[in-house]
């Protein structure tokens, strides 16, 4: 066994288990790990400032679009291109889900036949919570060409909600995938669950979505000077069998990306080098006196938000939440 590390979790999403998280089993590998309410180490994510409390080595860690504050971590886990020596990982969330991930690798059995089966169009699977203006856009423009079907709460086409999104959207020749927001690096698992009910997806979101996806397999939105475009690039690919085949067989991933397990490997190295050196060597945040004064505002602002109406319904919500 390696040697033991005493670390915390805090600030994560309501309802979240440190045990069931991919970073506690990563550690797992090579170490005793040590769950404590007086830890040497503190994972925290976007959903509080508890972690502003622990004046210890700090992880940040986000699926979202959100870019690390290196004021207040130490290291981070995130999104964003960026290079900070040995303090930076990115990692996108569509490396969470395994199977969804080997569904979006496995195009080739894809034939004529297969197409034929398709009885829908496109599709669009969206909470309510999930509107925005570019989803409103183009869900109206592309239901211009033709009918999109909506599976989901958001714009419902349907009789009722379908809850299994993939098998909804695999009834689909193209799916609707656009993160809420456009920001480089910000790829969510949008375009790994439209690949991997096999349909082309129309994407957009990350414009520089092309340094990890092959863009020869979806449409994508940012090659395009206007929607008009867009859509008339979906048409010619829905009218032409052979093209749309030719889209479907392409491999999503070409690059190291595709490879989970060496992202994987490369994220527990990432984590091994915070916790093979001394502790006391750990520390990146820096020791100025601006900085720690900077630190203690935001503590202070912390809590006062937290006892204001606003922060007391967000903690019983939250409460509510993780009860459920």
């Amino acid at each position: 066994m390696g040697k033991l590390i005493k670390v915390a979790f805090v600030d994560f999403e309501p309802g979240f288990e440190p045990e069931k998280s991919l970073l506690y089993r990563m550690l797992l590998q090579n170490y005793q790990v040590e769950l404590s309410k007086e830890p040497d180490y503190v994972f925290y994510s976007n959903y509080g400032e508890r972690h502003l409390c622990y004046d210890c080595v700090r992880i940040f860690y986000t699926r979202e679009n959100i870019s690390p504050d290196f004021n207040f971590c130490d290291y981070a886990i995130g999104l964003d291109y960026v290079t900070l020596g040995d303090r930076y990982f990115r990692f996108p969330a569509y490396y969470l889900d395994r199977e969804a991930f080997a569904q979006m690798n496995d195009k080739t059995y894809f034939t004529s036949d297969n197409i034929r089966s398709k009885g829908c169009f496109c599709g669009f699977h969206f909470g309510l919570d999930e509107e925005t203006p570019e989803r409103e856009l183009f869900f109206k423009r592309l239901s211009e060409y033709r009918a999109v079907e909506s599976g989901g709460p958001l714009y419902n086409t349907l009789e009722g909600v379908v809850s299994e999104k993939l098998p909804f959207l695999s009834n689909c020749k193209f799916s609707i995938a656009f993160e809420e927001c456009s920001q480089p690096g910000y790829t969510s698992d949008v375009l790994m669950q439209a690949f991997a009910a096999q349909t082309i997806p129309i994407y957009w979101g990350n414009p520089f979505i092309g340094r990890e996806f092959n863009t020869q397999a979806f449409v994508n939105c940012h090659d395009f000077r206007s929607w008009s475009e867009v859509i008339e690039a979906i048409r010619r690919i829905d009218q032409n069998d052979e093209l749309y085949l030719k889209m479907m067989r392409t491999p999503a991933l070409t690059g190291p990306e595709r490879d989970i397990d060496r992202m994987e490997e490369n994220l527990l190295a990432f984590l091994s080098s915070i916790f093979d050196q001394p502790l006391e060597r750990a520390r990146r945040r820096s020791r100025s006196a601006a900085r720690t004064a900077f630190e203690k505002r935001a503590r202070i602002k912390a809590i006062l938000y937290q006892i204001s109406p606003l922060g007391w319904w967000e903690g019983i919500t939250a409460l509510l939440k993780k009860r459920q």
